[in-house]
């Protein structure tokens, strides 16, 4: 097993672009809870209107997450980028073959 992450540019657009896809669907195209006290019989009513308004604060902090995670995702495509640029800039030519002297 490798002792290091390796991702590449292309699994990480990945999986920027499914976190916001996931992020949109949570909050636009899930069903909504039901408005209004649910009747029941055995008068769980208001147990099961809290565990729905649970239900939506849980989706929203889902979605919330999924957003964060894939700004971060992008983030880190930055700042590899950023830092690949700096080390060809201030590199120089020949360094490895050189063995670092040059």
């Amino acid at each position: 097993m490798s002792d290091r992450l390796e991702l590449s540019d292309d699994a990480l657009m990945q999986a920027g672009h499914t976190l916001v896809v996931a992020s949109y669907v949570m909050t636009h195209d899930n069903v909504h809870r039901p408005t209004g006290l649910l009747a029941s019989v055995s008068g769980v009513g208001p147990q099961l209107d809290r565990y729905l308004r649970g239900l939506a604060v849980a989706r929203a902090a889902l979605a919330d997450a999924a957003r964060t995670a894939s700004e971060g995702v992008a983030a880190v495509m930055s700042e590899s980028t950023e830092l690949d640029s700096f080390i060809a800039v201030h590199l120089g030519q020949g360094f490895a073959l050189k063995k670092g002297k040059g």
